[in-house]
């Protein structure tokens, strides 16, 4: 059963009504009903609303990079407030509804949503942004390699649509740098994350699975030609990858 609220958007009252009672076969929270315009502009503003969020989060954390301040530590401290739930950021946004949906708004009303076209701006430059976070930090290497961790849109899932790892291996191959990638969730990406990072010279986590908590990072500092990390979501202790070995970088801090 789906415990989740759920809208039920009909032509009319009548069909409506039988879309809700459908619904009740399998939705235990409250069902709403509306018109099918009111519905579909809810779906679309629900996922525009996490874009702008991540948006926000993701302007934050360029801000902060300039700052000297760690926007992850921010972020916390902010969302103490009773009032407010600043999302996390990280290297963009992927998948068949957030960064899509958006552009629905857009497209019909592209002189007023203003706000939501910024927003979709921001998310989508993310994946550029850390790569010359990248290309920085492997400059001084002759044909730099460079190993990702994750490639799908979100953790622990095998769903790659949309996927900003994707564009930025595609912006790093462009820019001459090698590129491994290794994910578990992804065909095509397994395999052995430290056979993966051998002769790297920066391991950049992209997506944090849950099972990379598991890593053996002494043993894939050890591979590297360069034992760098970029972190871009702020999912490994900096003390226990400075311990491994590694130099350790993280989006959004100083």
């Amino acid at each position: 059963m789906v415990h989740n609220s759920r809208i039920a958007g009909g032509i009319n009252a009548e069909s409506a009504q039988k879309i809700a009672d459908l619904y009740r076969c399998f939705v235990e929270g409250e069902i709403y009903q509306t018109n099918a315009r009111t519905a579909e502009l809810c779906k679309l503003a629900e996922n525009t609303f996490r874009d702008i969020n991540i948006a926000y989060a993701n302007e934050l954390a360029l801000i902060c990079e300039q700052s000297g301040i760690n926007v992850w530590e921010a972020i916390s401290l902010c969302n103490n407030h009773p009032r407010v739930n600043i999302h996390q950021p990280g290297p963009g946004v992927g998948g068949h509804c957030i960064a899509v949906d958006p552009w629905f708004i857009v497209e019909k009303q592209p002189d007023i949503a203003k706000l939501i076209h910024q927003a979709r701006l921001i998310n989508d430059q993310m994946p550029s942004l850390v790569a010359q976070k990248i290309i920085r930090l492997t400059q001084d290497q002759d044909k730099p390699q460079v190993t990702i961790l994750g490639v799908t849109y979100k953790p622990n899932v095998d769903d790659m649509r949309e996927s900003p790892i994707l564009t930025l291996i595609d912006l790093l191959e462009r820019a001459g740098i090698a590129v491994a990638a290794q994910d578990p969730f992804a065909k095509g990406y397994e395999g052995d994350p430290c056979l993966a990072a051998s002769g790297s010279d920066l391991l950049v986590l992209g997506v944090n699975h849950d099972c990379y908590r598991d890593l053996d990072l002494p043993r894939i500092a050890q591979a590297m030609r360069t034992p760098q990390l970029l972190d871009t979501r702020n999912f490994f202790s900096r003390e226990a990858a400075e311990n491994a070995g590694f130099s350790y970088h993280l989006l959004g801090d100083r």
